[in-house]
């Protein structure tokens, strides 16, 4: 399966969550809620957690024209920190390869990650934060043509609130690495008032994919897409509705292109 095909498979799954704060409640010693599958029309992904409640596995079932497929995830761990993430599907073997590795910076922040194709590098995004450890920018990088060397041709920018929200997302690339990087669109975010409930795993955003939805306090209710060339604005919008808990028990994605819905159910244990 293509790299990008990977990386964002289980990202538009993920576009979860809000918790109501006067409403909800924890039962005694039990914690926060975790999130055990989430579920479409198309795929279903299931989480199983270590005894410390660390992500043990991604397990992602498609369904196609064809029949189904699956692809795992499994993170490895040192010291509590996520430094490995291997993946194996169906399709072609069952034993698992890597597919990223973490390296940290001295503050304790993911400061690169490299990813592997084969079980060689086939690229990596290098992580900039700001004094309060909040990304700022991500520079990818892909090996050039010759197979020698790695180019960053594109990056993104995001901005924040001083509500721990990503507000806008600039997407910036350059046609080699001699010129100057310039803006192809921009991604602006709106919230509503509910903590996020993903952020209780945070190392979702670094298996999945670094985007707002997996790091945002809030949850999204729009999305708009700005691109520098063409015409007008595509506004993505999200719905939610909530168990007893106040937890999202389901999403109903609008998206701009033709008024299609998708409604993505979720379900949590303690």
């Amino acid at each position: 399966m293509p790299l990008n095909i990977i990386r964002g498979c289980i990202a538009t799954a993920l576009m979860l969550t809000g918790i109501t704060v006067s409403a909800f409640h924890y039962p005694p010693d039990k914690g926060k809620m975790r999130l055990l599958a989430i579920t479409t029309s198309t795929d279903k992904t299931l989480i199983s957690y270590n005894a410390d409640k660390s992500v043990s596995e991604l397990l992602t079932i498609y369904k196609t024209a064809e029949g189904s497929y699956t692809t795992t995830r499994i993170p490895v761990y040192k010291n509590g920190k996520l430094v490995k993430t291997y993946v194996t599907d169906d399709e072609s073997s069952h034993a698992p390869t890597l597919f990223a590795a973490y390296e940290y910076a001295d503050k304790g922040n993911i400061r690169r990650i490299v990813y592997y194709l084969h079980g060689q590098v086939h690229g990596y995004d290098s992580l900039a934060y700001n004094n309060t450890g909040k990304i700022t920018a991500r520079y990818s990088f892909i090996e050039t043509q010759d197979g020698i060397a790695f180019e960053n041709n594109s990056c993104q920018h995001y901005t924040w609130d001083n509500k721990g929200n990503i507000v806008q997302i600039e997407n910036m690339g350059r046609v080699n690495r001699k010129l100057p990087f310039t803006l192809s669109s921009t991604t602006t975010y709106t919230y509503d008032n509910h903590p996020n409930a993903q952020q209780s795993i945070p190392v979702l955003a670094y298996m999945v994919d670094i985007a707002a939805v997996n790091l945002s306090a809030n949850n999204i209710v729009t999305e708009t897409i700005t691109p520098v060339t063409g015409n007008g604005n595509i506004v993505n919008r999200y719905t939610y509705a909530y168990n007893e808990a106040a937890y999202p028990r389901q999403i109903t994605t609008t998206y701009a292109a033709g008024g299609e819905s998708i409604i993505t159910e979720l379900e949590w244990t303690w």
